[in-house]
C-alpha cells in the first residue's frame, strides 16, 4: 500500500508533517512511501529518504554496540551493519530472521560466532564460508534470530542452546584476553611518623617498592621494602628483598610459568616461599564459580595504631588506622596461601596480634578438571633464623564424576620427605567436605629424626536463603612426630624469628612480639579454624573468625578470635566487636572490646556545599587488655567534586593517657595519593605522613598515577586534559590525556568509562566506554578518540538553495564528525577545526553530492556554539 499526503509547502508546517508521518509509520505494519513533497513542493529539496521508509530505518555503517547472547552480555565492540539481501531476511521455511526495523544486519563472521560460544563445528556450511563473509545467524542456524536496538546501541542474538558450546556462567573466550602493551613501571608506598614522647623522641619510615617490565606475555617483577627506625635505644635501617620473578601465562594450559621468587600453592601442603621454578594451574583463568577467595581482615585499635600484615615473615602490608574497628579488604598477599599474621601496634607501645587463616576452602575440582603444580627450588625466608634447603614439591587434583575429587602430593628435601593423599566431595545442601592425610619424615636442627602423620578436615557451606556463609572451617590433628618442611629449615630448636628493637611513641622500649616466637620442642597437636558470616535480616549482620592451636606438651594453646555485630536503628549505625589473641608462652592474652555509634550529618546541610559529600559523627569506646577505657568523638567526611579528599577530626579521653585528639587528611589525585595526620596526648605528640604513586613508561611517554595493582589499565585520550574516569576516585587524565586505572580484574571484563560531564566546550569524545579483558599482570590500553574543535550550526546551500532535508554531511580533517541536515539546510557538527572541508550527499547521483570549504571566525574558540553559512559546490 502506498500512502501519500498533500504537499504542505509552508516551512512552519514541515516539522508537523514529519511528526505526523512518523506517527503513522509507527502505527501501521503496511509498507510506507515517504512523499518528499509533504515537506516541499520541490522534491529536489529533499534527500533520498527511502532507507527510512520502514519507520526505524537506519544508515548502514560501523556502530559501537553491546552484544547480548541469549540475554547475557558477551562484549562491547564496533560492528559493521550492512543492507541485507533477500536470503538474509527469511530462512528456507519463510520465517523472518531479522526482527527489528532498522533495515540492517550485523556483519558477523564465523570466528565471531565461535568466540561467543556458538558450536560452529556442527554446522558444516559455516566451515566453507570465507572469513570475510557476513553471516546472518538465522540463515545457517535453525531458529536463530538477530535484533538491533538502535536506540540502545544493542545487538541481541538469540541462538538455541543446542547450537552452543556448553560453558560455565561467566565464561570469557581466551581469544578476548588481552596480554597488554609493553611497558616499564615503578609503584610505591611510603609512610612514616615523627614521635615526641615523654621518654624520648623516635622516628620510623617504611617504603614498599614494586617495579616491573611487561614484554608481550612476559612479566618481570621486583618487590622490596625499606625500613628505618631511629630512637635513643637503637638505629636500625635495612632493605629487605621480598621477591624477584619472571612470569608468563600459558593460556592453552590455563597455567602460569614462574622463575625466581614465589610461593607454592596452599591446597595440599602449607604454602612455602621459594626461589626456583614453578609451573602451576592458575584458577584466575576460570570463571568466578570455579575460583577461590581472598580474606577480609577485621580488627580493632585503641588508638591511632600501626597495622602490619606479614606472610612467611615478610611484611606485605603496613598502614595507620584510626581508633576503633578497621577493615582491610584491598590486600594483595605475596603468595596465594599461608596464614596472615596481623600486628596492631598502639601509640603507647602495646602490640596485640592475631592470625587470619588463609588456606584453601574444601579441595574440590569440577568433573574432568585437572589442577597441578610442580615446584623445584630452594626454601626462601627473609629471617636469619632459617637455612635455604633445596626441595621439590608436586601436587595434583583430579575432578571425578559424582562431585568427587581425588588429590595428593609430595615434598622431597635432604632432611624432609612427605606424602599426602586426600579426597573431597560436594554434598549439595550439606556443603562441601575434603579430608586428607600427610605422612612426614623429618630431621630437625638438633639432628633428631621424627616421623608422624597429620589428618586435615576442611568444610565449606553457604546458605543464601538464611544469609549464612561458612567460608572456611578446618581441623587438623597431628601425631607427636609430625613436622612441616619449613620447620626443618630452622637453624635452632627455639627462638625468635625477628628480634628487632623498637620503641613506642612515648620513647619506651617495646616488648618483642610473641607472634615471632617458636619452639620445635612444643609439637603441634590439633588446630581448629573457622570463618563465618551471618546476615540477620533487618537486625544486622554478624561475623566470626578464629583459630585455636594446641600442643603435645600440654602448654597453653594459641588462640585467636575476632567477632563483630553491626546494625542500625533509624539513621544511627552501630557496631560491637571483640578481639582475643593469646600465643603459647605469652604471659597475658590480648583482649579488645569496641563499641561505635555513627550518625550521618549530610542531610543537615541541605542547600549548602555539603549536599554531595558524606559527613559523619561517631562516638566510640575501647577497652583494652588492662581494662583501660578510652572514649572518643569524631567527625569525618569528604571534600572536592569527586570526593578526592577524606578528612577526620577526633577528641577523646582515657584514664591512662588523659585527653587526646587526632586530625587526619588524605588525598587521591591524578598523580598519586598523599596523607597526613597529627595526634597528641599528655605523654606524646605524633606527626604521620604518607605518599603513594606510580610511574609507567610506555610507547607514548611517561605517565604518573596512583599506586598500581597486580593488573592495570592505561587510559589514552590524547589531547583530553583532566578528564575524570568513572569509578576511580581521583583518577583523571594528565596534561597529555593519559591516566592509570589500578586494580583491574584479571581474565574478567573491565568497564572503563569516561566522565564527559566535565568536557570542555570545544571537545567531544566519540565513544565514552571501553571494555578490556586483561591477563594477569598486564597493562592493557583503553583507547578513546577525542575531537578538539568548535561546535557549529551550519546553514549550507547548494546552487543558491538550502541543502535537501535529510542530507548526510561528513567532515574531513575534523575527526570524522557527521550530521544530518534538518530544516532550511541546517546541520549541527562538532569537533570543527578553524578551517576544513565538508562533504554532503543526498542521493546516489553525481549531481546529488557536493563539497564545501569553511573558515571559522577567530572568536570561535571557547564559544558553546558557532553559527555560520557554507556554500557547497
Amino acid at each position: 500500500m502506498s500512502v501519500r499526503y498533500s504537499p504542505w509547502r509552508s516551512p512552519g508546517l514541515r516539522p508537523l508533517a514529519a511528526a505526523l508521518w512518523l506517527a503513522l509509520s509507527c502505527r501501521t505494519s503496511a509498507a510506507l512511501h515517504f512523499d518528499p513533497t509533504m515537506l516541499s513542493g520541490d522534491a529536489g529539496t529533499v534527500a533520498d529518504l527511502s532507507r527510512f521508509e520502514s519507520g526505524g530505518g537506519q544508515l548502514p555503517g560501523r556502530y559501537d554496540v553491546d552484544i547480548m547472547l541469549n540475554g547475557s552480555s558477551v562484549g562491547h565492540q564496533a560492528v559493521r551493519f550492512v543492507v541485507p539481501d533477500d536470503t538474509d531476511l527469511r530462512d528456507s521455511e519463510g520465517r523472518v530472521l531479522i526482527t527489528d526495523d532498522t533495515g540492517l544486519i550485523a556483519c558477523l563472521h564465523v570466528q565471531d560466532l565461535a568466540s561467543m560460544g556458538v558450536n560452529t563445528a556442527v554446522f558444516p556450511v559455516l566451515s566453507t564460508l570465507n572469513d570475510a563473509v557476513c553471516v546472518s545467524p538465522g540463515r545457517y542456524i535453525p531458529q536463530a534470530r538477530a535484533t538491533f536496538d538502535f536506540q540502545k546501541m544493542q545487538l541481541d542474538l538469540s541462538i538455541p542452546q543446542a547450537a552452543m558450546v556448553n560453558r560455565p556462567q561467566g565464561w570469557i573466550p581466551p581469544e578476548q584476553w588481552d596480554e597488554g602493551i609493553s611497558a616499564a613501571f615503578l609503584s610505591g608506598q611510603f609512610s612514616g611518623s615523627e614521635n615526641h614522647g615523654a621518654y624520648g623522641n623516635s622516628r620510623s619510615q617504611f617504603l614498599n617498592l614494586t617495579s616491573g617490565v611487561n614484554l608481550g606475555a612476559w612479566r618481570l617483577r621486583n618487590n622490596s621494602t625499606w625500613t628505618n627506625n631511629e630512637s635513643s635505644v637503637s638505629h636500625q635501617q635495612h632493605w629487605q628483598h621480598i621477591s624477584t620473578l619472571v612470569q608468563r601465562s600459558i593460556i592453552p594450559w590455563r597455567s602460569e610459568l614462574t622463575f625466581g621468587d614465589d610461593s607454592t600453592d596452599g591446597d595440599v601442603f602449607d604454602a612455602l616461599p621459594f626461589r626456583g621454578a614453578k609451573l602451576a594451574t592458575n584458577d584466575s583463568m576460570y570463571p568466578d564459580t570455579q575460583r577461590g577467595f581472598a580474606p577480609t581482615i577485621h580488627g580493632t585499635a585503641d588508638s591511632n595504631a600501626q597495622v602490619s600484615i606479614s606472610q612467611g615473615n615478610n611484611v606485605i602490608y603496613r598502614t595507620f588506622v584510626a581508633p576503633g574497628a578497621f577493615t582491610i579488604n584491598d590486600l594483595y598477599p605475596a603468595s596465594t596461601g599461608g596464614d596472615l599474621e596481623v600486628s596492631v601496634t598502639e601509640v603507647d607501645g602495646r602490640v596485640h596480634s592475631f592470625t587470619v587463616p588463609y588456606s584453601s576452602v574444601p579441595v574440590l575440582q569440577r568433573e574432568g578438571h585437572l589442577r597441578y603444580a610442580l615446584t623445584v627450588g630452594r626454601y626462601r625466608n627473609s629471617s636469619d633464623s632459617y637455612d635455604a634447603p633445596a626441595f621439590m614439591q608436586g601436587s595434583l587434583l583430579w575432578g571425578l564424576p559424582h562431585s568427587v575429587t581425588l588429590y595428593g602430593g609430595t615434598q622431597l628435601s635432604g632432611d624432609y620427605r612427605s606424602l599426602a593423599l586426600g579426597a573431597g566431595m560436594n554434598m549439595g545442601d550439606w556443603g562441601a567436605l575434603s579430608v586428607d592425610i600427610t605422612q612426614a619424615d623429618s630431621v630437625l636442627a638438633d639432628s633428631s629424626r621424627h616421623q608422624g602423620r597429620s589428618v586435615r578436615f576442611l568444610y565449606g557451606r553457604s546458605l543464601v536463603s538464611t544469609g549464612t556463609t561458612l567460608q572456611l572451617a578446618g581441623y587438623r590433628f597431628s601425631t607427636q612426630g609430625f613436622h612441616t618442611l619449613d620447620e626443618t629449615a630452622l637453624k635452632r630448636m627455639s627462638g625468635w624469628t625477628d628480634d628487632t628493637l623498637t620503641v613506642d611513641v612515648t620513647g619506651r622500649p617495646m616488648e618483642q612480639n610473641w607472634i615471632n616466637h617458636y619452639s620445635l620442642y612444643n609439637n603441634k597437636r590439633d588446630r581448629l579454624q573457622a570463618r563465618i558470616s551471618q546476615r540477620l535480616g533487618d537486625l544486622g549482620s554478624l561475623y566470626l573468625s578464629g583459630s585455636r592451636q594446641t600442643f603435645w606438651d600440654g602448654t597453653a594453646p594459641t588462640t585467636s578470635l575476632q567477632a563483630g555485630f553491626s546494625s542500625a536503628i533509624g539513621r544511627v549505625n552501630y557496631s560491637l566487636s571483640y578481639g582475643y589473641s593469646h600465643y603459647s608462652g605469652q604471659p597475658q592474652a590480648d583482649r579488645t572490646l569496641y563499641l561505635s555509634l555513627s550518625l550521618p550529618l549530610s542531610n543537615w546541610f541541605a542547600g549548602s556545599v555539603q549536599d554531595s559529600h558524606s559527613v559523619w559523627t561517631t562516638y566510640s569506646m575501647n577497652q583494652n587488655s588492662n581494662g583501660h577505657v578510652t572514649q572518643q568523638v569524631s567527625v569525618s567526611g569528604s571534600a572536592l567534586a569527586r570526593d578526592n579528599i577524606s578528612w577526620s577530626l577526633a577528641q577523646g579521653y582515657g584514664r591512662q593517657d588523659g585527653g587526646g585528639g587526632d586530625a587526619s587528611l588524605s588525598y587521591q589525585g591524578t598523580y598519586g595519593n598523599a596523607s597526613a595526620g597529627y595526634s597528641y596526648s599528655r605523654n606524646y605528640r605524633q606527626v604521620r605522613y604518607g605518599v603513594a604513586g606510580s610511574m609507567v613508561l610506555h610507547s607514548d611517554g611517561l605517565t604518573f598515577g596512583q599506586p598500581l595493582g597486580t593488573t592495570n589499565v592505561l587510559v589514552a585520550v590524547p589531547g583530553a586534559v583532566g578528564m575524570p574516569v568513572e569509578n576511580g576516585t581521583g583518577v583523571s587524565t594528565d596534561w597529555r590525556g593519559y591516566a592509570i586505572v589500578p586494580y583491574a580484574s584479571m581474565y574478567r571484563e573491565n568497564r572503563v568509562a569516561l566522565d564527559v560531564s566535565q568536557l570542555d566546550v570545544d571537545m567531544d569524545v566519540d565513544n565514552t566506554v571501553s571494555r578490556v579483558v586483561p591477563t594477569r599482570g598486564a597493562l592493557v590500553r583503553a583507547d578513546f578518540q577525542a575531537h578538539t574543535g568548535a561546535r557549529g550550526l551550519l546553514s549550507m546551500t547548494y546552487r543558491g538553495k538550502p541543502l535537501p532535508f535529510g542530507t548526510l554531511v561528513n567532515g574531513k580533517g575534523n575527526g570524522g564528525s557527521s550530521g544530518v541536515v534538518g530544516d532550511l539546510g541546517q546541520v549541527y557538527l562538532s569537533g570543527l577545526q578553524m578551517r576544513g572541508v565538508l562533504t554532503a550527499q543526498w542521493g546516489t547521483g553525481e549531481d546529488q553530492q557536493c563539497t564545501a570549504h569553511y573558515t571559522l571566525p577567530s572568536v570561535a574558540e571557547g564559544q558553546p556554539i558557532i553559527r555560520l553559512t557554507a556554500e557547497c559546490r
